[in-house]
């Protein structure tokens, strides 16, 4: 993969010629594949980052859901300051933060099995 710079990103082999900026902006415009094709490029790395955050690959799945979900709702927000990855990435971490707030405010508390 090449790296690009901060408004652009990088290309994938699989599609050398649209950046990240231009397929998250392609997706804002309507195009069905560019999103799936951003994430296909990064997931990986998305995964990674998640799970390392998290540490609980279920928690992690669930994190990753929540951050492309998001992602992909708030793509006409991105204003082009940073590169897409960072913007990706600070979403997955966020979600993951999300997470992990929501089970320290809800710890789960195991059920007595009825045996003394």
């Amino acid at each position: 993969m090449t790296s690009g710079d901060a408004q652009s990103g990088p290309s994938a082999p699989d599609n050398p010629g649209r950046t990240d900026a231009e397929l998250l902006r392609a997706h804002v415009d309507g195009d069905p594949q560019a999103f799936n094709d951003l994430i296909r490029r990064h997931r990986d790395r998305l995964w990674a980052v998640a799970l390392r955050t998290i540490g609980d690959r279920e928690e992690a799945a669930d994190a990753v859901q929540d951050a492309l979900l998001s992602a992909h709702r708030g793509a006409a927000k991105f204003r082009g300051e940073s590169a897409v990855t960072t913007w990706l990435h600070r979403i997955v971490v966020n979600a993951c933060l999300d997470r992990i707030r929501r089970r320290q405010a809800h710890p789960t508390v195991p059920l007595p099995d009825g045996t003394r």
